[in-house]
């Protein structure tokens, strides 16, 4: 006698043989999860989850990591799809900017570094603008990714601010 096949069990394999992973997906992070480069940045202030220049007079520059949830598997290459990071630039001379990097520090010593171009804010004002960073494909299995910024300085008392960030894996 023939059996009938277990159609989820079929549709499970399926899915499982293509996909080879969680679906990575889409994720939003508060400014207030970057962190500045160095000791000779001036200290931020956080406000509403958003990271805040305090200073009159020095760039604040933060990376801004990112989960990675997509990894290379059969039929599906990892990499970040679309990317944008919200700034408020309060500074009426300088522009903020910020690029998606992707970075490992190999075993044998070497490094792997992979990087968008820099996508500039336009203008001052108190709205948030949106600089759409794109996509990016180069990386390999032990890369972690983070955006890298520079918010301008406060300008006659008004702060400049990273609001988010975002990735579509």
């Amino acid at each position: 006698m023939l059996k009938k096949p277990n159609i989820a069990a079929l549709l499970l394999a399926t899915v499982a043989l293509i996909g080879g992973q969680a679906y990575a997906g889409e994720a939003s992070y508060p400014g207030a999860a970057c962190v500045k480069w160095s000791a000779g940045d001036p200290q931020p202030l956080l406000s509403y989850s958003e990271i805040l220049n305090p200073s009159s007079t020095a760039w604040l520059r933060v990376d801004c990591p990112i989960t990675r949830t997509d990894f290379d598997s059969f039929l599906h290459d990892a990499g970040v799809e679309s990317s944008w990071v919200r700034m408020v630039d309060r500074h009426y001379t300088s522009n903020g900017s910020c690029r998606l990097v992707s970075y490992s520090h190999n075993t044998d010593g070497t490094a792997s570094y992979w990087t968008t171009g820099t996508q500039y804010t336009s203008g001052t004002g108190n709205q948030a603008q949106q600089l759409n960073i794109g996509s990016l494909d180069g990386e390999n299995g032990a890369s972690h990714l983070y955006f890298s910024c520079q918010i301008p300085p406060t300008y006659a008392g008004n702060y400049s601010t990273l609001v988010t960030y975002y990735v579509n894996q």
